[in-house]
C-alpha cells in the first residue's frame, strides 16, 4: 500500500492543506519543508488521534478557534480515511506513533510567590510493571515426575530466566499440549525412554537412532525445540525436545501462573534492554538518563536530567532511540505509521549516523516480523545531508510538502539536459563553452547560436540576451510571489551577483581571469584576491546559485530549490541583490 495524500484542516498553523506524497512501507519517507511551513502541524495531527476520534488540545486548534473543526485524512491507494471529532477511520487500519524531542517547560513556585522555570525532558513511559512471578519449577520434581530415566532432562532453571524462552514459545499455543492425542504421543515417547538403560548420553543416542521421527511428530514440542536450537539456548535437538517437554509440563497445570511468569520475564528483559541501550550512549557526562521504576504508578520509565545537563545532541539521540525501541517492544498488529518529528536539529555527524542506523534497524526488524511500518521523517534539512551518511539514496523516499511551480522549469531543464546528456554529446560539443560562459553565467558580451541550436529548445533562447531576459523576468515573478520558474531564478541570482562583482573590478587582467574562471564561488575568490569587498550575502546565496544543475535523468531539481527559495531570509537576501542590480542599472 502507498499513502498518496495527507489532508489537514484547522490544526495549528494549517487552515487547509492537501499534500501529494508517496509514502512507502519499509522506506525512510522524508517530508521536507522549511521551518515555519507547518511540519509541526502534521505531527500534531497524527499525535492527536485516539482510537475513536480526533482529540485535539484547545491550543492546537487553528487560530485557537474551537469552532474550527479539526480533520486529518490520508489516502491509501485510492481509499480515503478520515479522522475528525466524530470518527477515526485511520486508526481502524493503522497504528500511529509520533516521536519528538520531549522538551517541556516546568514552572516552580518559590517563597513569597516567586516563580522560575526550567526546561526539562519529559520522562518516557516504557510499560507497566507486572506483579513479580516465577515459574513453578524444581529440577528434582521434574525428573521424578518423568520416571526412572529422568536424568535425560536437563535443568532448565536458567532457560526460564532467559529472553530466548520468550522467542521460542512466541505464537505457540501451549494449551494444546493437554489434548489427548498429543498427550498420548508424548507419553509413548516417555515410556520408551524409561525402558532404556545406561547413562544420559547413551539414552540420548538411543533416542536419536530409534525415535527421532516420533519426537518430530509432536509438532508443538518440535516447534519449540527447533527455536531453542536455532537461538543457541540448547546444544542438541534431543535436549531441545525435552526442554520443550518440561516447559509444556509447567504450563499444563496452571496456565495463569505460567502467563504471569512469562509477563515478568518479558518485563525483566525489557528493563535490561533499556539499561544496556542507555549504557551504550553513556559518555563522561556526570548526569545521564536512567531506567527507573515508579512506585506510585508502577511503571518503568526513562527519566532524563534537566535539559542543561545534557547536550542537545545527546538529548535528541537518546529520546529518539528510546522511542524507536519502544515501537519494537509494544509491537503492532496493524500497519504502523511512525512519525519522527524533527528530532535531529542538534545532531552532529556521528549522531546522524546513529539515528539512521536505528531507523533502518527498526525497519528491518518489522520486515523480519512480517509487520508493516511506514517511517515518516519530518525535516527541514536538505535530503543530501542524509545521502552523505548511511541512508541508501535508492531506498529513501523524498517528499516536498511545499507545492512547487508545475511545468515552469520544463524548457530550461531541457537546456540543461542538452548541455550535459550523453545523447547530445556530438551536438553540444561545439557550443558547450558558449552556453556555460554566456547563458549560465555573467559575461559582458552577448552571444548568439544559429545553426547549432537544436529545434527542441526554445528558439528565442538562441540569443544569450534573450535567455537572460527570461530568467530576470522569472526572478521578478518570484519576488512578486507569482508562479515562477525556480531554475530560472537560480540562474538570475547567479548572473546578478557575478555582474555586481565584475563591475567592481578595475583591473583588466582581473576581469579576464574572472570571466575565464569556472563556477561562481571561484569567480568570487578571484575578485576577493585583488581586494574587492564582497558582501557576505553573496556567499550565503551560494545555497541558491551553487545548486547542482548538471543533468541526471529522473532527478527532481525543482522541489529542493523551491523549498530553499520559500525561506523568508533567503527571499530577503535575493530582494537585496535584485535591488542592487536595479540601482546599478544592470543589463538583462
Amino acid at each position: 500500500m502507498t499513502i498518496s495524500q495527507i489532508e489537514i484542516r484547522n490544526i495549528k498553523g494549517i487552515s487547509h492543506e492537501c499534500f501529494k506524497v508517496q509514502l512507502k512501507a519499509y522506506k525512510p519517507n522524508l517530508l521536507v519543508a522549511p521551518n515555519g511551513f507547518g511540519k509541526s502541524s502534521v505531527a500534531t495531527a497524527f499525535s492527536s488521534m485516539n482510537t475513536q476520534r480526533m482529540d485535539l488540545a484547545d491550543k492546537d486548534h487553528h487560530k485557537e478557534d474551537l469552532k474550527l473543526e479539526p480533520e486529518l485524512s490520508i489516502t491509501v491507494d485510492t481509499n480515503k480515511l478520515t479522522a475528525d471529532k466524530t470518527k477515526n477511520e485511520i486508526r481502524k487500519q493503522f497504528d500511529v506513533l509520533v516521536v519528538n524531542s520531549g522538551l517541556t517547560p516546568k514552572a516552580k513556585k518559590h517563597f513569597k510567590g516567586a516563580v522560575s522555570s526550567t526546561i526539562e525532558v519529559k520522562p518516557i513511559t516504557i510499560c507497566k510493571i507486572p506483579a513479580k512471578a516465577e515459574f513453578p519449577y524444581k529440577p528434582t520434581d521434574a525428573k521424578t515426575s518423568f520416571g526412572q530415566n529422568g536424568k535425560i532432562l536437563t535443568n532448565i532453571s536458567e532457560l526460564l530466566k532467559d529472553s530466548r524462552l520468550l522467542d521460542a514459545i512466541q505464537g505457540v499455543d501451549l494449551s494444546k499440549f493437554t489434548q489427548v492425542r498429543i498427550q498420548t504421543a508424548a507419553q509413548a515417547i516417555v515410556d520408551k525412554v524409561n525402558q532404556q538403560n545406561g547413562s544420559a548420553a547413551v539414552i540420548s543416542q538411543w533416542i536419536l537412532d530409534n525415535c527421532i521421527q516420533e519426537l518430530r511428530a509432536v509438532t508443538i514440542l518440535n516447534s519449540i525445540s527447533e527455536r531453542l536450537v536455532q537461538y543457541g539456548a540448547v546444544d542438541s535437538e534431543i535436549e531441545g525436545f525435552f526442554a520443550a517437554y518440561q516447559i509444556a509440563s509447567i504450563h499444563a497445570p496452571d496456565p495463569k501462573a505460567f502467563s504471569a511468569a512469562t509477563d515478568w520475564l518479558y518485563y525483566e528483559t525489557v528493563k535490561t534492554h533499556y539499561q544496556d541501550l542507555l549504557t551504550n550512549f553513556k559518555s563522561s557526562t556526570w548526569q545521564w538518563a536512567k531506567v527507573e521504576e515508579t512506585k506510585k504508578k508502577k511503571e518503568l520509565v526513562i527519566n532524563f536530567p534537566k535539559a542543561h545537563q545534557l547536550s542537545n545532541g545527546q538529548r535528541d539521540i537518546i529520546t529518539l532511540v528510546v522511542q524507536l525501541h519502544k515501537t519494537l517492544y509494544e509491537g503492532s498488529k496493524k500497519p504502523l505509521i511512525l512519525v519522527i518529528d524533527e528530532v535531529f536539529d542538534y545532531l552532529d555527524d556521528a549522531n546522524l549516523v546513529a539515528f539512521q542506523y536505528y531507523v533502518t534497524s527498526v525497519i528491518e526488524e518489522y520486515k523480519t516480523r512480517n509487520q508493516v511500518i511506514y517511517p515518516i521523517i519530518l525535516t527541514h534539512l536538505d535530503p543530501g545531508v542524509f545521502f552523505d551518511f548511511c541512508f541508501n539514496k535508492h531506498k529513501i523516499q523524498i517528499n516536498y510538502l511545499l507545492s512547487k511551480p508545475i511545468g515552469k522549469s520544463k524548457d530550461i531543464l531541457r537546456l540543461v539536459e542538452f548541455r550535459d546528456s550523453d545523447q547530445y554529446a556530438d551536438a553540444v560539443r561545439p557550443v558547450r563553452d558558449f552556453l556555460d560562459k554566456h547563458w549560465f553565467h555573467f559575461h559582458p558580451d552577448a552571444h548568439g547560436i544559429a545553426d547549432e541550436w537544436p529545434n527542441f529548445l526554445r528558439n528565442e533562447w538562441k540569443s544569450s540576451d534573450s535567455f537572460k531576459g527570461y530568467v530576470n523576468d522569472e526572478l521578478e515573478r518570484y519576488l512578486n510571489e507569482k508562479n515562477y520558474d525556480s531554475i530560472a531564478v537560480c540562474f538570475a541570482v547567479r548572473i546578478a551577483i557575478e555582474h555586481q562583482v565584475y563591475s567592481r573590478l578595475t583591473d583588466t587582467d582581473a576581469k579576464e581571469k574572472f570571466i575565464a574562471e569556472h563556477g561562481t564561488a571561484n569567480k568570487l575568490e578571484v575578485a576577493s584576491s585583488v581586494g574587492v569587498d564582497i558582501p557576505e550575502s553573496y556567499f550565503l546565496l551560494g545555497l541558491i546559485y551553487n545548486t547542482n544543475l548538471h543533468w541526471n535523468q529522473g532527478r527532481d531539481y525543482v522541489s529542493p530549490l523551491v523549498s530553499k527559495l520559500n525561506h523568508p531570509t533567503i527571499r530577503q537576501l535575493i530582494v537585496n541583490v535584485a535591488s542592487e542590480a536595479e540601482n546599478q542599472g544592470n543589463p538583462s
